[in-house]
């Protein structure tokens, strides 16, 4: 086939998009330009590189523990939550660090120019403009090459989620929970684990096109946040943590308060795969999608909600007594490659207790200190239970790349609730 036929068939693929595609009939392009814009612009860099990082504990699951190599933003997996008020204007930079060809995909935009940067090569930066029109969490992941490895680039640990705090919101406590899987070529399975001394694994691509992940992670690790299970036959899951708590230390625990209303931004970065989120002893309220043209989310009461991969979902829960729950992908498969987390409720909670790299700036926050994610919030900044109004239509909340692109050590509790 010649060339003139291939650039016509092109030119008619295209036009046919145009005619056919909702992009252009009116309705989402219209209804993102009604939501009034704050007049507040934040910058975030996200750093690209490429690490060895420790994906699971060692424990009787994983002998020795495992490392990998990854891929990360701002240096772990996932990469940092970046929050912003429905009608920001974000201004990303993406700055590479490391040796291959890295990108970013938002979720949260529409158009090439808001969502793409477009290829950045090692030890180049790219900044563009994402206008934060529709409230709600959303997925943000390397592109790779234009989409050359991309699905590699996820499973490596290239990924995060954007928070847009919808206009109507109630006050939270706010926790960052993102699910992602492991296809390692040195992971030889339950009880067995990486046999190499010296290397730590990299992406098996077989492994991944028959779908057989190694891992689940919770914030970059296999039960990172699951002591143990077992009442009578005991199964440790992550040693240090368990110490922890027989110290009576909940640092790196999830705690809150019996009665409060918490949100959980629940991400299932796949690269494959979904999350079939539960809570164990609780019931949820799932705010995905709204009406169009208004500034808050629906809610839907469930006991399961399936969040597709490639997405996120605002999870509220309400733990009545005091006592242990479990957030699970309720494949049975994933809990065991990793995919739980405790959560301990307790009178003894305060508004900032936060595992490290699980706080997610809350609209008040925002609205006074004009960052999006911080290594860690000063304890007593925001009023426990203060919601906070809109973003100044005037003034340019810029927050420094240190603050507005903490590595994911980021700590303590926050406010909002979509309503």
């Amino acid at each position: 086939m010649n060339k003139a036929i291939i650039a016509g068939l092109a030119a008619g693929v295209l036009v046919v998009g145009l005619v056919f595609s909702p992009l252009f009939n009116g309705s989402p392009l219209s209804a993102a330009s009604a939501t009034n814009g704050t007049g507040v612009t934040r910058h975030v860099t996200l750093i690209a590189s490429e690490e060895v990082v420790q994906v699971a504990p060692d424990n009787a699951l994983h002998p020795g523990g495992i490392t990998y190599n990854a891929m990360v933003f701002n240096g772990t997996i996932p990469g940092p939550v970046v929050a912003v008020n429905q009608g920001d204007t974000v201004e990303f930079t993406l700055r590479n660090e490391g040796n291959v060809i890295h990108s970013v995909d938002f979720h949260a935009g529409i158009g090439p120019s808001n969502v793409l940067s477009g290829n950045v090569a090692s030890g180049e930066e790219k900044t563009w403009t994402l206008h934060a029109n529709t409230g709600g969490a959303f997925f943000y992941h390397c592109g790779a090459d234009g989409l050359n490895g991309v699905w590699e680039h996820i499973a490596n640990g290239m990924y995060g989620a954007i928070i847009v705090h919808p206009t109507k919101e109630k006050p939270a406590k706010e926790f960052y929970m993102v699910f992602g899987e492991i296809y390692n070529s040195e992971d030889g399975g339950p009880f067995v684990g990486d046999n190499s001394t010296d290397t730590a694994g990299s992406f098996d691509i077989g492994k991944f096109i028959t779908n057989q992940p190694d891992l689940v992670l919770t914030n970059g690790m296999s039960h990172k946040y699951v002591p143990q299970v077992g009442e009578v036959a005991k199964l440790p899951l992550n040693p240090p943590l368990l110490e922890e708590m027989q110290a009576g230390n909940l640092t790196n625990f999830f705690k809150v308060k019996p009665g409060e209303l918490t949100r959980w931004y629940i991400v299932a970065a796949g690269p494959n795969d979904g999350v079939s989120f539960h809570f164990i002893s609780g019931m949820i309220d799932v705010r995905d999608g709204s009406v169009r043209g208004t500034t808050g989310r629906q809610a839907t009461q469930e006991e399961t909600w399936y969040v597709p991969v490639g997405s996120a979902s605002v999870i509220e829960a309400v733990f009545p007594e005091e006592g242990i729950y479990v957030g699970v992908d309720h494949n049975m498969a994933d809990v065991v490659k990793g995919g739980a987390f405790a959560v301990v409720a307790t009178n003894d909670a305060t508004e900032d207790d936060h595992p490290p790299g699980t706080w997610v700036p809350g609209k008040a926050w925002l609205n006074e200190n004009g960052s999006m994610s911080t290594e860690e919030r000063p304890t007593g900044t925001v009023p426990e239970g203060t919601s906070g109004g809109n973003a100044t239509s005037t003034g340019t909340a810029t927050s420094t790349g240190q603050n507005a692109t903490a590595s994911g050590n980021n700590t303590t509790s926050s406010n909002s609730t979509t309503g």
